[in-house]
């Protein structure tokens, strides 16, 4: 029985334990040029990546920016992937050096006043209010949070990444992720508390 190029392309490229990652069988569609993969790719992928650029940068039309950039920077690297990793550690990977190349160029802008869409309303009752309050700690202390620990917290608590995940996507060890995702946690806990 002969295989087709595409299929047998794709087993050369493929490591064991990803090969039952469609996300990565796809970006190795995307690699051969097919355009379907690469949007099926966009439709899973673009609400995580902007919920995880909206808890680091706290702007939604930033979020989408990021979030956008995160796809075209993963449609010029298509020509190199190759699925050593699970596809989730890979477009996380590309996201933090997106989020980071943000923060460099917000560093060198002037502050930005607040828009009015950002500004949300009292709440009605204390019960709201006391959640809005505990929401803009958490939010205001993980803004504070280093770079490290704030990815790696939003990619365990948000994403669901496992250490190792993490760890490769960040490029560091897995005792260096649980580190940060402890002390990021006992920041949190602390401003909380103090709250």
């Amino acid at each position: 029985m002969q295989t087709s190029p595409n299929k047998t392309a794709t087993a050369e490229r493929c490591i064991p334990d990803t090969c039952a990652d469609t996300d990565a069988l796809l970006m190795t569609q995307v690699a051969q040029g097919a355009e379907h993969a690469l949007r099926m790719l966009v439709e899973k992928w673009k609400n995580p990546l902007a919920n995880y650029f909206y808890r680091s940068v706290r702007n939604a039309h930033t979020a989408e920016d990021l979030t956008q950039q995160t796809f075209i920077n993963l449609y010029k690297a298509r020509a190199h992937y190759t699925p050593s990793a699970k596809f989730s550690t890979y477009i996380f990977h590309i996201a933090r050096r997106v989020l980071i190349g943000e923060f460099r160029k917000s560093a060198c802008r002037p502050s930005q006043p607040t828009a009015p869409a950002d500004i949300t309303a009292p709440a009605e009752n204390s019960g709201e209010r006391e959640a809005a309050e505990l929401e803009e700690i958490f939010y205001t202390t993980l803004q504070t949070l280093p770079e490290n620990q704030r990815t790696a917290i939003l990619l365990y608590k948000q994403q669901e990444l496992s250490y190792e995940e993490i760890a490769e996507a960040m490029e560091a060890s897995v005792s260096a992720v649980k580190t940060w995702i402890f002390r990021a946690r006992t920041a949190l806990r602390e401003a909380l508390k103090n709250g």
